[in-house]
């Protein structure tokens, strides 16, 4: 898997079964997850759109589940827990008119682009899993605006996607699980942070959050400016990819899978150097799809 943005959306890639209420949706395999930022006044026909856009980005249409919205992408909140990611864009100027008190005709406070927008990437799911994660995420996302002084369970075109690399045995993913509390808590974090983004107007990129363990568990959110455990490797290395949009590889010339007490393993990439060196990270940069191949044949290169 790697996701990367280009223009005004988010490209997820990789080998998924997915469960999807947006535009060409449903459960099925899928290679390319989509979330894409359209007009404020968009009224297209929205599988059409995507459709376009699966073309024009040199991808299959039919291989590809994707969102719409008009939030920026500067305010997408990026959420990684072990090997599970979460992708959130949030707006709320379309309230639902069935829950909210607001009439439809009338904004809420601080109003923004509207449509909750939320990918789930996790492991080894059946499809049984698919649907509970969906019941699950929705559930974190009421709550979340619900603690954020919102009177309504969210907008007329909310959609979200549960993608699963590997069709697994994990059948369940409802609140009552470790699976679904590290799904709730994810999303939960992600629509709030998402919110508070949108009244941001000084937000020029998405925001990277990872789940850290070190001194309890809590949220922290990465930026690449004035990061205190610079150099974490070496003098001069470059940082834009601190969290490594390959993760996890599974090679295990750059990392290992350890055991963290009882719960599947997960990816420890502590001595691997690649996406730290300034011609590696510049590559990939540019070319967001390079083979793990071709950019440990460049890196060689430079030892």
């Amino acid at each position: 898997m790697r996701y990367f943005l280009r223009s005004n959306s988010l490209i997820v890639r990789g080998k998924f079964r997915i469960c999807s209420s947006g535009p060409h949706g449903g459960i099925r395999n899928c290679t390319t997850l989509i979330n894409h930022q359209v007009q404020n006044d968009f009224s297209h026909d929205p599988e059409k759109e995507l459709e376009l856009l699966s073309y024009s980005l040199g991808l299959s249409y039919t291989d590809t589940a994707g969102l719409l919205t008009a939030v920026d992408m500067n305010t997408l909140c990026i959420l990684s827990w072990d090997t599970m990611m979460v992708f959130v864009t949030a707006g709320i100027t379309h309230p639902d008119p069935v829950q909210s008190s607001v009439p439809a005709s009338e904004d809420v406070p601080n109003p923004a682009p509207g449509t909750i927008n939320i990918i789930v990437l996790t492991r080894d799911f059946h499809d049984q899993a698919l649907v509970d994660a969906v019941i699950t995420t929705t559930e974190a996302k009421v709550l979340a605006l619900r603690d954020a002084g919102y009177d309504f369970a969210g907008t007329v075109t909310d959609a979200v996607i549960i993608a699963s690399e590997g069709q697994g045995t994990i059948r369940y993913a409802g609140s009552a699980t470790e699976t679904g509390q590290r799904i709730h808590e994810t999303v939960y974090t992600g629509v709030t942070k998402a919110l508070l983004r949108q009244s941001d107007t000084k937000k020029k990129k998405p925001s990277f959050f990872i789940r850290s363990g070190i001194g309890g568990p809590h949220w922290v959110l990465w930026e690449k400016e004035h990061c205190p455990y610079y150099p974490c490797h070496y003098q001069g290395q470059r940082c834009d990819l601190c969290y490594c949009p390959l993760y996890p590889c599974g090679d295990t010339t750059l990392g290992d899978w350890i055991l963290k007490s009882e719960r599947a393993p997960v990816w420890a990439c502590t001595r691997c150097l690649l996406n730290h060196h300034p011609l590696v990270t510049s590559h990939l940069l540019r070319n967001p799809e390079a083979t793990l191949l071709e950019l440990k044949s460049l890196y060689s290169k430079t030892l």
